[in-house]
């Protein structure tokens, strides 16, 4: 890569912190669209269900959300560690099984992913840093 990078020519001094947070926000947005799909196709699988697209969105206070096959989810997840990423899509998939956070519903993510109360907890510990 040239020095520089891409940052264009001649930009300010004062502006250079600015353009470096939105080119490092961009780059977290092209990522989880591309590779959280890919990452939810398995938990779809193994909870039986199907989801028709995933959508990368910008929530300031939700990890994500499901309705109707489509899955929203935050781009801040793609900073998590893979096993809390992985909560994430096996919690918003199983909400197309039961759309409440009742009894029905964890057990339903509990099957699929036994160790699911470690991993929600870990994410509760860790996600104020992210989001």
């Amino acid at each position: 890569m040239r020095r520089g990078g891409n940052r264009p020519r001649g930009l300010a001094p004062e502006h250079r912190g600015a353009y470096a947070r939105a080119a490092l926000l961009d780059w977290y947005r092209r990522r989880a669209a591309e590779r959280l799909p890919a990452w939810a196709a398995p938990w779809a699988q193994k909870l039986g269900v199907t989801f028709r697209r995933l959508v990368v969105t910008d929530q300031a206070k939700r990890w994500g959300s499901c309705s109707r096959g489509v899955l929203r989810l935050n781009w801040r997840v793609v900073q998590a560690p893979r096993a809390l990423i992985d909560y994430v899509l096996a919690h918003e998939l199983a909400h197309l099984i039961h759309d409440h956070h009742g009894r029905e519903f964890w057990a339903t993510l509990g099957r699929a992913m036994p160790d699911y109360e470690a991993r929600k907890a870990r994410l509760g510990e860790l996600g104020p840093a992210l989001l």
